[in-house]
């Protein structure tokens, strides 16, 4: 029942197929723009033809002028650099039951990619540099997908406040995904003795890593999003 009742309450976390290389991008261009230095984004849209002709397939008649676009920069994030399909639809990553299993933790806030970070530890059976190399990849990793956006800036929550409640946490590219997934592999980390969910870790380690695998095999980047 209390299961229940903290999944009905949570926000919904998706890993979505992300251009995380653009994301990269952009996010210092929008953030120029909305301190009234729009240059930068002006630059990048004239050099940019698959990014120009997506806002103007959303109906932005002057894709250069960022003052015109009018959405919050989120849903503009988002918008520009989800991966769409032949048909112009989200690509979906993984299985339904993966994404639901991945979507809603039954722990704390229902971030599952929260609790991983939590209760891993490093592996003191690997006691070489390699492998506290490989564990200190993994967090940095890790880290840049649930908490980019806001140390990007300094604490801010810009791209952390979007329409309906979208917040985008992080991105990476399809290279960082890569990475990711192998440090995931390794025997680098292990569950922490005292995690509160017997077989959390290794729970969301395994939904975690089909997702991963399903960017890897679309050569994709990847975003840690929630909404409710």
């Amino acid at each position: 029942m209390d299961e229940l009742a903290q999944a009905s309450t949570t926000a919904f976390h998706t890993l979505d197929a992300f251009n995380g290389e653009l994301a990269g991008t952009m996010m210092p261009s929008v953030e120029q723009a909305i301190e009234g230095h729009d240059q930068a984004w002006e630059a990048l849209v004239s050099t940019n033809d698959d990014l120009r002709a997506r806002l103007i397939g959303q109906g932005v008649k002057q894709p250069e002028k960022y003052g015109t676009i009018g959405w919050d920069p989120a849903t503009l994030l988002f918008t520009c650099c989800v991966e769409l399909t032949s048909d112009k639809r989200p690509l979906q990553l993984g299985e339904t039951m993966t994404r639901e299993r991945f979507g809603r933790f039954p722990f704390g806030d229902g971030s599952a990619l929260g609790y991983f970070l939590e209760y891993i530890r490093p592996n003191r059976s690997i006691t070489d540099h390699d492998g506290e190399s490989l564990y200190n990849e993994l967090v940095d990793l890790l880290n840049q997908l649930a908490h980019g956006c806001e140390e990007a800036y300094r604490g801010h929550t810009r791209f952390e406040d979007g329409f309906g409640g979208m917040q985008i946490h992080g991105f990476l590219s399809a290279q960082d995904v890569r990475r990711l997934r192998k440090n995931l592999a390794s025997r680098a980390w292990t569950a922490s003795y005292d995690e509160p969910l017997d077989g959390g870790v290794a729970d969301v380690a395994k939904h975690f890593t089909t997702l991963l695998k399903a960017a890897e095999r679309r050569s994709v980047g990847v975003a840690m999003r929630t909404h409710r």
